[in-house]
């Protein structure tokens, strides 16, 4: 690490460039240091880190810069930077990241490190020319404790129990959905950890080129589609093993899904597996789409869960407002329940308070509203009648409410209480559901 000049103590800031040895760092950072476009690096840098951006993209086009974070999983617009400038910035940060500045069609992939304020950070930067000039992404590691648990994603104390009740069961199919980009794999290892992984074994059937990081005490057992296997090319060779629990992370097809169902059947086993959905409901129809046997799906299926993400209020600057009595009908909420609901206060440069002075953006959430964000759960439990209707295979179109009649939790339901405790807002609410 070495220590940025006296001509830039305003930010104190401390860089490792790239390089394999020590002496090639030193260089490749005393030749930034002194680079038109270091002061433009070092703002830009920590405008990400101040901003909690997980990524910044930056668009060169002969007009100038077209600029956008991705923040707490949503694209905010930068204000455009002029071409000259940005130029400048873009040669320092690509010799920093030890790449090649002068190429600007190929992709490049490199990387730094810097540490500001006692915290240190890891920067990846990825460069690509497209049809209108270059494209470069600049990926910011804030070291993040994982969320590999449902307490950990925000799912409700009182959920928990009714989840460990499917999980435990001896026999059967239990399934998460999400849809992708938004805690697909995240919700699954969550899943598999809220399992008893030490008095039962588990294993895990993946495709070899697609297999996730370590869920601990869960096996994995891969196979090879260039090969021409499937998820029960060896189940034989599996089954010697005697697991009593057989997590398969992929569903592909009919075929597949009915060998799961035989599984769980024939071998009392315990199955999960996962699938893309809106909402437990949606993940319901789409598996009913595959066509699989209904009586063995009806007789098999224990529940699904699933999960959408939303942004959470910024508790520093949120806005309370008392919400009108029909808003509160529609919402399900009896009177008098909630005094006040919350909303988001955005930044807007220019606006003036009473004494006429520009109002500066919070320094919490920097003007979004947001910090942070917490998954919507839904669990979805096969009650009789449900199970009576996909065995019979009759009506399926009316499933959506006849779930809702047997007293089901929806997904909405659940984001109205985080909306009530003044979690999120309606409106975040209604950006995710309605997507």
């Amino acid at each position: 690490m070495s220590r940025v000049p006296d001509s830039f103590q305003a930010l104190p800031l401390e860089f490792e460039a790239a390089g394999q040895t020590n002496e090639e760092r030193q260089n490749r950072l005393a030749t930034v240091i002194e680079a038109p476009g270091f002061n433009s690096l070092c703002m830009m840098l920590v405008d990400l880190v101040v901003r909690r951006a997980d990524v910044g993209v930056f668009d060169f086009t002969a007009q100038g810069v077209n600029i956008r974070y991705q923040i707490d999983g949503l694209w905010h617009p930068m204000a455009v930077m002029d071409l000259e400038s940005g130029e400048m910035m873009l040669a320092a940060l690509k010799h920093i990241a030890g790449m090649n500045y002068e190429e600007r069609k190929a992709r490049q992939d490199g990387s730094f490190k810097l540490l500001y304020n006692s915290v240190k950070y890891k920067f990846r930067v990825v460069s690509q020319g497209v049809a209108a000039g270059e494209r470069v992404g600049v990926y910011v590691d804030f070291k993040r404790p994982p969320r590999e648990t449902v307490e950990d994603l925000g799912m409700r104390s009182s959920m928990k129990p009714q989840l460990g009740a499917l999980l435990e069961a001896d026999h059967g199919l239990m399934l998460s959905a999400a849809m992708p980009g938004e805690g697909y794999t995240t919700l699954w290892r969550a899943m598999l950890n809220a399992c008893d992984r030490f008095t039962r074994d588990f294993y895990v059937v993946e495709e070899k080129s697609r297999v996730e990081p370590e869920v601990i005490n869960v096996t994995s057992v891969t196979y090879d589609e260039k090969l021409g296997q499937h998820p029960f090319s060896d189940m034989r060779g599996l089954l010697l093993r005697e697991p009593q629990v057989v997590a398969f992370a992929e569903i592909p097809n009919a075929a597949v899904l009915n060998a799961i169902l035989d599984l769980a059947e024939n071998e009392k086993l315990m199955t999960f597996s996962r699938l893309h959905g809106k909402n437990a409901v949606d993940a319901l129809l789409r598996l009913l789409a595959m066509k699989p046997d209904l009586p063995k799906l009806a007789a098999q299926l224990s529940g699904i869960l699933s999960m959408r993400i939303v942004r959470k209020l910024c508790q520093s600057c949120r806005v309370g407002f008392t919400p009108d009595p029909r808003l509160l009908q529609s919402l399900g909420i009896p009177p008098g329940r909630i005094r006040l609901l919350y909303k988001a206060h955005i930044y807007q440069p220019g606006q003036l308070d009473p004494k006429g002075q520009e109002i500066p953006p919070c320094p919490t959430c920097m003007g979004t509203g947001f910090v942070g964000r917490i998954g919507l759960f839904e669990l979805l439990k096969i009650a009789d009648p449900v199970r009576k209707a996909i065995a019979s295979g009759k009506n399926l179109q009316a499933l959506p409410q006849l779930i809702a009649d047997s007293g089901h939790i929806s997904m909405r339901d659940e984001a109205i209480l985080l909306v009530a405790l003044g979690v999120t807002s309606l409106e975040e609410v209604q950006r995710v559901l309605n997507k």
